[in-house]
């Protein structure tokens, strides 16, 4: 290969501090410029037609990191996204105005699965998806490869539809630097077992279990601390009279996110959909903090990440029990400690991940669309699901009109 790989990242909210979006920004950062030449094309967040979710919006911390990596950003406009429509289009936006789908070797999304705009009017150069929640199966013939960050989350992808020839393994290659700081001091926590985690603020993923399993556990020698995450968390904690409790703000500075898990004595997580591959108990393995989190009836990828480097329970009582263990056990402590940074190592090291998504660009290069006959009949049965969709949908929109005459 003697000149550059052209790849355009693309993503709606693609400088937002979510973990799809860290995702995507740190490959664009850390890929070998002597072999590949990015373009990174992002939009601000927009109001969605059909739904009160609101997508994070621009991080300027993530956004000056991309800039001092000297990643060429791309900025385009969106006034809404549209979830009533199949491939949820994006309205009033000027994407096309830059953005050519001929300038490019490969295109690298990241998002739910399903067929989605603007990859649906991507009709001729290879994309390479990674699948960040189970939203839906796309099997377009340009379609090239498919990137899961979990077997799990695989094989869940197979039972909906999707082509297994078309799947790659990745996980999340983290840039973590050596960090000694802490905020133990400044909340007066020396000598105190420091329980909790981080998340983004959203009513949508609050989970009622860590706290739940908390309170079973209090005294004068722990204390419960949460760094974003939503307002229910504050609620929930005065409904149970927690004691020792604090909800920070949110932030995506890194340095602080790495002083708040140097607080910790073990990074006590909880969401209410699960997770597939979290960036957050990444970063959190890296610094050698046992998990603890709960199983979710939606996804559950993270059992698979962690390993041996914590454990997650089905039941609260259980998720209680594990805290006390991992505070009174030293010798247990010691060995989930150990093993979340072997973990890490195994799952997460920087070189070894963008060393593996640079093979899969190579390869998509060589052998852009492999498997010709069977890409060719789940493109098929991708037309035929969008033709019964709008069909289905045109049916509907009839009927209404009909009974609104009425």
């Amino acid at each position: 290969m003697s000149k550059k790989i052209r790849i355009a990242f693309i993503k709606f909210g693609g400088l937002s501090a979510g973990g799809t979006e860290k995702f995507l920004q740190n490959i664009a950062v850390n890929l070998p410029v002597d072999k590949f030449s990015v373009d990174y094309f992002y939009c601000n967040s927009a109001p969605y037609i059909g739904s009160d979710y609101t997508h994070a919006d621009t991080d300027q911390n993530r956004k000056k990191y991309m800039e001092d990596h000297g990643v060429n950003l791309i900025k385009f406009d969106v006034k809404a996204k549209d979830i009533n429509t199949y491939t949820h289009d994006w309205i009033g936006t000027n994407f096309w105005e830059f953005f050519d789908e001929s300038k490019y070797d490969i295109i690298q999304t990241g998002r739910a699965g399903h067929p989605e705009y603007p990859f649906s009017k991507i009709k001729k150069t290879p994309i390479v998806d990674s699948i960040h929640t189970l939203g839906g199966v796309d099997n377009r013939y340009n379609i090239s490869r498919v990137m899961h960050i979990t077997k799990w989350s695989a094989n869940q992808w197979i039972g909906m539809g999707g082509d297994k020839e078309r799947i790659v393994y990745v996980s999340h290659p983290m840039e973590i630097q050596s960090h000694e700081g802490n905020i133990r001091d400044k909340l007066k926590l020396e000598g105190i077992f420091v329980l909790g985690f981080h998340q983004r603020d959203s009513d949508e993923i609050f989970s009622n279990i860590p706290l739940d399993a908390y309170k079973n556990i209090e005294s004068e020698k722990t204390f419960f601390l949460i760094m974003g995450g939503s307002k229910l968390y504050s609620e929930q904690a005065e409904k149970l009279k927690l004691k020792n409790f604090k909800q920070l703000s949110h932030s995506a500075k890194p340095q602080d996110i790495y002083d708040f898990l140097q607080t910790l004595n073990v990074y006590a997580h909880g969401r209410k959909d699960g997770e597939l591959n979290s960036t957050a108990m990444a970063e959190a393995m890296y610094f050698g903090l046992p998990i603890v989190s709960h199983s979710s009836s939606y996804a559950n990828g993270h059992i698979e990440c962690i390993g041996e480097g914590g454990r997650v329970l089905d039941k609260t009582e259980d998720y209680a029990t594990e805290l006390k263990k991992l505070m009174e056990n030293r010798e247990y402590y010691k060995f989930r400690s150990s093993e979340a940074k072997k973990r890490f190592g195994e799952m997460y090291e920087l070189k070894n991940q963008i060393s593996k998504i640079v093979d899969i660009y190579k390869d998509v290069i060589q052998n852009p669309f492999p498997n010709k006959f069977r890409r060719l009949y789940f493109d098929l049965v991708n037309r035929i699901k969008k033709m019964l969709y709008n069909r289905y949908t045109l049916l509907t929109y009839r009927k209404l009109k009909k009974i609104l005459k009425k």
